[in-house]
């Protein structure tokens, strides 16, 4: 298969959430992908462990519940470590569904609520740079 080019921006869907056309950051420096997410908290359902999650669009709140989940530790580029939860979802993008992990943060302060780190690139994917959301330009 082909590589595929990605610009430093992409537009994706997270059709799980569902979140649609969300710009996202693509960023080979980050191993794992990172998703914005408020009021994150594990539960217990009848025993087993459930991470409840709200994720907030641009006009709606979402509340997903995953019992497919973990936590990792995340070290960022000032040097400092936090754990953080990982779930899989899927990543809509080029007419495909690709699986990829996404550590839940906060991710307020920061221009764009996705970061498409080199987990997800490993899909075959190569980024040019210079370019912005070739997805949203190749043929359909």
């Amino acid at each position: 298969m082909a590589k595929r080019v990605l610009g430093r921006i992409e537009t994706v869907d997270l059709p799980s959430i569902p979140w649609m056309a969300v710009e996202c950051r693509i960023d080979t420096g980050a191993f794992r992908s990172s998703m914005h997410c408020e009021d994150i908290h594990v539960e217990s359902d009848g025993g087993v462990s459930v991470l409840v999650v709200t994720f907030q669009g641009e006009d709606s709140h979402t509340e997903h519940r995953f019992t497919d989940f973990r936590e990792t530790q995340v070290k960022s580029s000032n040097g400092l470590s936090e754990n953080r939860f990982l779930v899989t979802l899927p990543v809509h993008i080029f007419g495909t569904d690709f699986s990829t992990e996404f550590t839940l943060t906060n991710r307020t302060e920061m221009k764009y609520p996705v970061l498409l780190g080199r987990t997800f690139l490993r899909h075959g994917f190569i980024v040019d740079v210079r370019r912005t959301n070739q997805s949203l330009k190749a043929p359909r």
